[in-house]
């Protein structure tokens, strides 16, 4: 299996005055399903960069999870933003793959120049895709539940839309040149799990530039 950093979140617990790094369990059993075994990050950029030192020849590509806004649009894990941040210039110089869920995604379009914007109705709702790009089986017809309140709909390049809703919201780009992609919708949170998020998952771990 292919070993890949994942990312978590922040969660805050007021009851117990913690800042807690957290991924749900059902990214594990995703993950298995596309033969990734997943290095955990931290929240702690001194600790990535010495795990990035001493891991870097076993680690095949970067997940960025979900959860936690950006803290430019009102999020509060500045910690997460640092890693994620770093990891994605890493992983860049190290042609390494990278697959970016929902913040993840907003992360990787924040990072190329794009800005986002506040939209209604895209949390705990479900939109059609429209198809944009054959390579990423966007044009398979379906359905996706998405939880975000933050997206794109005037992406920049060097990322391109590969997948829309009927109103042009991105629901997934990709790197027109390295292999970077990301989708909006939790490929994890899909019951039963998608054949097509599982073809793109294990096909991005076989690319590397």
């Amino acid at each position: 299996m292919k070993q890949l950093w994942v990312t978590q979140r922040v969660d805050v617990v007021g009851s117990h005055a913690e800042r807690r790094d957290g991924l749900d369990q059902r990214w594990v059993g995703f993950l298995a399903s596309v033969g990734v075994l997943p290095v955990l990050v931290p929240n702690h950029l001194a600790t990535v960069k010495e795990m990035a030192a001493h891991e870097a020849e076993n680690i095949s590509g970067l997940v960025l999870t979900g959860g936690n806004s950006l803290a430019r649009y009102g999020g509060d894990a500045l910690e997460r933003d640092a890693v994620e941040t770093w990891l994605l210039g890493h992983a860049i110089s190290r042609r390494l793959p990278v697959v970016g869920v929902c913040r993840g995604m907003q992360l990787i379009l924040d990072y190329f120049g794009t800005k986002l914007v506040r939209l209604e109705g895209y949390a705990g709702t479900s939109h059609a895709l429209v198809a944009q790009d054959e390579k990423h089986r966007s044009s398979d017809t379906r359905t996706v539940t998405t939880y975000f309140n933050w997206g794109a709909k005037d992406v920049k390049l060097p990322m391109e839309v590969t997948a829309a809703t009927g109103d042009g919201v991105a629901m997934a780009a990709a790197h027109k040149e390295l292999p970077i992609y990301g989708q909006m919708w939790h490929p994890e949170r899909e019951t039963p799990i998608s054949a097509n998020d599982q073809w793109v998952w294990r096909k991005m771990w076989e690319t590397r530039v």
